[in-house]
């Protein structure tokens, strides 16, 4: 390929009448229009690849410009979606504890009306068993009184009704520790 130093160092034969031989001239120019033709076409071709990759280049900033977009926007996508599941794992969070206190407060109400319950029970059964006993102690005395009675008239036979009246008491004391009371027995025969 000639440079533009081989143009300027390149010297013709003078001709016979001071002029430059016109063969080698024309050679020269031949060569020379050869060179510049093909420098030209390849200059068109280089100008046809830089326009393609001037395309491309346009082509992959507009890619790079939508792809940073969709990233832009996936992120903010991913910042709202954590969000959102925060917000819901916090309203479940306090729907849960608000559940947990609800359940929590109707549970320390029933063991309250249950303890109260246990607590009337208790009144109510030992009340009964006051009753009973003083039904059971208004018999006996009924019953001493008849003894006596029954003792002065015949004194022989006091010892058996004392051993028929213990079993009775022993029921009783049996009865009142099966309950978990005090003996029935405040008394003796």
């Amino acid at each position: 390929m000639i440079t533009a130093q081989d143009i300027r160092e390149r010297t013709f034969e003078r001709a016979r009448i001071n002029g430059y031989d016109p063969a080698s001239v024309d050679d020269f120019l031949d060569q020379l229009a050869e060179e510049v033709a093909a420098s030209q076409k390849e200059n068109s071709v280089l100008k046809q690849k830089m326009k393609v990759l001037v395309d491309k280049i346009e082509e992959y900033r507009g890619n790079e410009e939508a792809l940073n977009l969709a990233l832009l926007s996936a992120q903010k996508l991913a910042v709202q979606i954590e969000k959102e599941a925060k917000d819901r794992a916090a309203a479940m969070i306090a729907d849960a504890d608000r559940q947990v206190k609800e359940r929590l407060g109707s549970i320390e109400e029933e063991t309250e009306k249950s303890k109260q319950n246990l607590a009337d029970a208790k009144a109510a059964t030992a009340k009964y068993f006051d009753a009973v006993r003083a039904l059971c102690n208004g018999q006996l005395a009924q019953l001493d009184k008849i003894i006596g009675n029954y003792v002065e008239e015949a004194p022989a036979e006091k010892p058996a009704e004392e051993e028929s009246a213990a079993p009775e008491a022993d029921a009783l004391d049996d009865l009142a520790a099966h309950l978990g009371l005090e003996s029935t027995q405040p008394f003796s025969l």
